[in-house]
C-alpha cells in the first residue's frame, strides 16, 4: 500500500461520514418541514421560521454535494494534495482498505446511535402532541440509520473499498 492510499481512505472515510451525518438529519429536516406550516405564529416568528428552513435545507444540500464531491472524487482530490514521493513511498499498515472501511463504519453508525438512543427515549418517553411524535419518527429514523450502517458495514465497506 503506498503512502497516497492512506490519504484517499481519509478522504473517503470523511465523505462517508458527511454522507451519514448529512442522511440522518434529514428526518429532523422533513419534521421541521412538516411543522413549519401548521402552528400559529406571528409575522416575525413566521420570517424566522421561513430562515431557518432556507437554512437548514441549503446547509442539507450543500453538505450532500460535498459528501458526494469527496466519496466520487476521492482520486482526484489524492492526486491534487499528494506529491510524486508520496505516491511511491510504500507503507505497511495494520489492515487492508475493507477493514479500515468497516472499521470507520462501525464507529460511525455506533457514535450514531449512541447520540440517539436517550433522544429518542425521551421522546417517547414525552409523547403529547403532534410535534413530539414528528420529533421521535425523527428520532427512531435516526436511529434506524445507524443500526443499518453497523448491521451493513461489511457489505458497505467491500463497496467502497473497489
Amino acid at each position: 500500500m503506498k503512502k497516497s492510499d492512506i490519504y484517499e481512505i481519509t478522504i473517503k472515510i470523511l465523505g462517508i461520514y458527511l454522507l451519514i451525518a448529512d442522511i440522518s438529519k434529514l428526518p429532523s429536516l422533513l419534521t421541521f418541514v412538516q411543522n413549519h406550516g401548521t402552528t400559529a405564529m406571528t409575522a416575525e416568528q413566521g420570517s424566522e421560521q421561513s430562515n431557518l428552513l432556507w437554512i437548514n435545507g441549503l446547509s442539507f444540500l450543500v453538505l450532500m454535494a460535498f459528501a458526494i464531491f469527496l466519496i466520487a472524487g476521492t482520486k482526484l482530490i489524492t492526486r491534487m494534495i499528494t506529491m510524486a514521493a508520496d505516491r511511491q513511498e510504500s507503507v505497511k499498515l495494520f489492515a487492508d482498505r475493507k477493514v479500515i472501511y468497516e472499521m470507520a463504519l462501525l464507529i460511525i453508525g455506533g457514535l450514531l446511535i449512541v447520540n440517539t438512543l436517550p433522544d429518542m427515549l425521551y421522546r417517547l418517553y414525552n409523547l403529547s402532541n403532534a410535534g413530539d411524535q414528528g420529533l421521535a419518527i425523527s428520532s427512531i429514523s435516526k436511529l434506524f440509520i445507524g443500526i443499518l450502517t453497523v448491521a451493513f458495514g461489511k457489505r458497505i465497506a467491500a463497496y467502497y473499498a473497489k
